[in-house]
């Protein structure tokens, strides 16, 4: 059974702040997956009004994201044409929604969600303090951001998606 962890594991990874911002990730995506119990196919795919998210796509958009930072930031390369076909639609959203309603149960969207964390966290071990804080001529034109933003940024994500889940589930229940 999936449970949150309350204590942060020092000592894994080769700098203790890689052990941190992992400790982080994993308790943003349980806290996640937790929050998604007894969806039904019709409340992840109901709209409030069209053109609004719906909570499918808000979690297809959580596990793009993911996929996006992963392979941008942290494998350093860019998606490739497939890569980029398969995620548009869940990164950019807007005009992409009715591809993004698929009546898929909540089962595959976790697994999804799980998948997508158990790579970023595989892909997080290779890596060195040097890595983690080298400057990414990204976001600020002026600073840069590095690492360790662009993962805290992703679970800052992840979090404010989930507080949108969470009151689309209250107008599901409501309408």
């Amino acid at each position: 059974m999936l449970k949150r962890l309350f204590n942060i594991e020092f000592g894994k990874l080769s700098d203790h702040s890689l052990d941190y911002i992992q400790g982080i990730l994993q308790d943003t995506r349980t806290t996640t997956i937790l929050s998604l119990k007894e969806l039904s196919v019709e409340e992840l795919d109901w709209q409030y009004k069209e053109g609004w998210n719906t909570i499918g796509a808000l979690l297809s958009h959580i596990v793009g994201i993911e996929t996006y930072f992963r392979v941008e930031f942290v494998e350093g390369r860019k998606l490739t044409d497939e890569e980029n076909e398969r995620w548009t639609p869940a990164l950019d959203m807007g005009v992409h929604l009715p591809k993004l309603i698929i009546q898929q149960p909540v089962e595959d969207y976790i697994a999804q969600l799980t998948e997508s964390r158990e790579m970023m966290l595989a892909a997080l071990t290779n890596l060195t303090h040097e890595d983690f804080t080298r400057r990414i001529d990204d976001y600020d034109e002026e600073t840069g951001c590095n690492l360790a933003w662009v993962l805290y940024h992703m679970a800052e994500d992840e979090i404010y998606h989930r507080g949108q889940i969470s009151m689309i589930r209250k107008l599901y229940k409501e309408r």
